[in-house]
Order: structure tokens, then sequence, then C-alpha cells
């Protein structure tokens, strides 16, 4: 007699615990993951099939009994579909109604949504917005890795980590893009999202309760965790660097979420190790030729073309934690508007003219007691910026007009 019930795949709802499109195919899904994940044929023509059933928001049960799979392999082969397609934002991926004649025969499968077919448009819409404000930010002439540090920062920067009660919640890139609002799926997911518009080769990772990427650059692959460098510890803004191609050594070292991950590329090549961007806490700024950065040291840029950093200016100042602690990193954030770089100490407001290769002061707010600047940010012709104490960074939330011919 056949059997039906509603299954949570198992290593999504492991996620509780840690608490931690119009559709379209990933560009890679169907090459390097098959290969990674070791599939044979009749795995990859399920998975063919799983996705085309998706991608075409079929609501009634598809029969995969010819395909002869168990319970296990059902869940390995939809999960890996489901987690490497980030244009399926509507596909529920915690729930999904499966019919059995034993847990070692799956006889077919029923999709659950996020949404009805006729809320696709309206979604796809808004995530389409936010896709081409990144997109619109990256050059034709950057390397793979301007682009991936650039998509890091970008998404980081967006994303809050959702810490809320809503299971089903921010586990996909309409969540994280449009919301702004997302546990590490959506995050893994929106990254994907860009690497596959910009053809870079990327894959989803998991552990029991983590779920992050592997990137292919020049042959090699690469770990980059968006959630863990998303550290909204004062900041939304703050940036961390620590897991931007990094090696399997690298990412295992802290023994954090990703020593066991499932199926994984092998990422042995440890180039980008002690990169520039590991200095930085902060948003890293592109004009020019150069990226902008901060560090404990000042205000920098680094060259990809040269290789080489170069020191610009120190940055005064030391930012207060709790109870008469100091930070021992700078929440001195970087923007660029005109020919200029404007950057924060933590109580004024700097540009760097890079063609006069001069720094010039733009604007002391009015602060008092321990209130300092914590994040600035343009929008338009305006420089917003964000001020307050340890417990509430963004008191003060004021706009500076800039001038256009700095």
């Amino acid at each position: 007699m056949k059997k039906f019930f509603k299954t949570a795949l198992s290593f999504i709802a492991a996620f509780f615990a840690a608490s931690c499109i119009s559709a379209g195919a990933s560009a890679y899904v169907s090459d390097e993951l098959y290969e990674v994940k070791g599939y044979n044929k009749n795995e990859i023509a399920l998975a063919e099939l799983f996705k085309s059933t998706l991608e075409s928001f079929v609501e009634e049960e598809v029969d995969i009994s010819k395909y002869n799979i168990s319970y296990e392999e059902f869940e390995d082969i939809y999960s890996t579909v489901v987690m490497n397609e980030p244009e399926l934002h509507y596909v529920n991926v915690i729930q999904v109604s499966i019919s059995y004649r034993t847990k070692d025969h799956i006889l077919g499968f029923k999709p659950v949504y996020n949404c009805s077919y006729g809320g696709l448009e309206a979604r796809n819409k808004k995530i389409q917005k936010f896709s081409k404000s990144v997109m619109s930010g990256i050059k034709n002439k950057w390397s793979d890795e301007e682009k991936i540090l650039y998509v890091h920062d970008r998404l980081a920067a967006h994303i809050t980590y959702y810490d809320g009660s809503e299971n089903e919640y921010g586990r996909n890139i309409y969540d994280a893009f449009v919301d702004g609002s997302s546990v590490c799926v959506g995050y893994s997911l929106g990254f994907q999202y860009f690497m596959d518009k910009l053809d870079i080769p990327c894959i989803c990772v998991t552990t029991d309760d983590h779920i992050w990427n592997m990137v292919c650059v020049d042959g090699q692959w690469y770990h980059v965790d968006v959630t863990w460098d998303d550290s909204a510890e004062v900041t939304k803004n703050t940036v961390f660097h620590n897991m931007v191609l990094q090696s399997d050594e690298g990412m295992t070292a802290p023994k954090i979420d990703h020593d066991a991950a499932k199926k994984a590329a092998v990422a042995d090549d440890s180039f980008y190790t002690d990169a520039f961007w590991t200095e930085s806490n902060t948003r890293i700024s592109y004009l020019n030729g150069y990226w902008y950065y901060t560090n404990a040291e000042g205000l920098n840029r680094y060259s990809f073309e040269s290789g080489e950093s170069k020191f610009i200016c120190d940055i005064a100042g030391t930012w207060f934690a709790d109870e008469g602690r100091a930070w021992t990193i700078p929440f001195s954030q970087t923007a660029v508007y005109g020919k200029s770089v404007y950057f924060n100490s933590t109580d004024t407001i700097y540009r760097y003219d890079t063609a006069k290769k001069k720094v010039y002061k733009v604007y002391s707010p009015k602060l008092s007691g321990r209130e300092q600047i914590y994040d600035i940010y343009i929008s338009g012709d305006k420089l917003i910026y964000s001020a307050g104490t340890y417990d509430e960074p963004a008191k003060i939330k004021k706009a500076v007009r800039l001038n256009k011919a700095a």
C-alpha cells in the first residue's frame, strides 16, 4: 500500500538547532557540483528531473519510482539541487512531500513552494532590482578575485543575520536580497547567485549545521563564507575578511562549523591566506584601479595589477567598547564619491583626493561623552554618517552634502 508523509530534509533541519527565479538553472550545478558529489548517471538524471520540475513550478506529485532510490539518496540529491540553485527562491527548502513504498524505494515527490505561481513575477522584480544595483558596480576589467571581494562585501553589508523564531525564514535569495535578513542559507545562495552571473564556478557546501561557498579561481578551489565574515557586533557594515578565498587549512583551523564539510571540493592552495583584505574589518572600496581599505595602521590602497599595498595616512583615535574597554580594531569605513575616498576617525570625516594625493577634513559632528562615528556611506550626493556609543552605535544618523567638484 502506498504511504505518504511530509519530511524536513535532515541537514536543513539541523540549522534549526544551530540557528544558523523566473526560474533558471545555476551554470555549474550540472558539471563541477556533480563531479564533487560523485553522482552516477542515474543520480544525475534524477537531479536534472528535480531541477526541471522546480523550474516549471510543477505542483502535482512527480513519479520517480523508476530511479529506485532510497530516502537517504532522495534527501541528498534533492537538497543538492535546492541548495545550489539560487533562482529557486520560491521553493521551500525545509519541506517536501514524499510518497514511498519503503524507505529504500521512493515512489514520488511533490514540491512545497514559498508563494503561488502568480506571486513569482513580483518576487522576481524585487530580486532583479537588488541584483542590478550590485552588478552595476562591477567593472568588466576586474579579475575574478576582485569580483569575489566586491560581492562578498556588498552582501555582508546588506544582509543582517536572522536570529528570529520563524524557522522557514531567511533560506532563499528573496529574503536575503529584498528583506536584507537571512541565515547562512540565504547568504550562501546569494553569493552563488552572483558568481553564476559572473561565470565564476561556485558551489555550496554543508556541514550538519552550516552552509557556505567554494569558488574556483585559476583552476584552484577556495572557500568563501560570507555569513561568518558578517559581524554585526557593533555596526551592520562591519565586514570581516577572514574567510575570503581561504584554503581548507585556513577554514578548519578555528574548528568552527567548517571541519566536516560534506563532499566539498579540495582547497589545498593557500595563496590568499595573507591577502591584503585580511587586514580590514570594514567595507573595501574601489576607485580608478585601486582598492582602498582601513586597518589598524590607517588608510591604505592596493593594486591587483602590481600586487602592492601603499599606506596613505594614519587614523587617530580608539573606539570605546563596554565597561571602559577599547576595541583593538578600527571602525573606519571607506566610501567613494567623484575622485575622492572618504573615511572616518572616531570623531571626524575625511576626504582623500586621489588626484591631488592630499587628505582634507570634511566634517566633525558635535559628539558628547563616549559618542563616536561608527559608519559612513554615500547615497546620491550625500554622505550619511552614524554615530553613537557602543550600546547604541546608530543613535545619531545625519547627512552631509558633498561637493561634486571634489
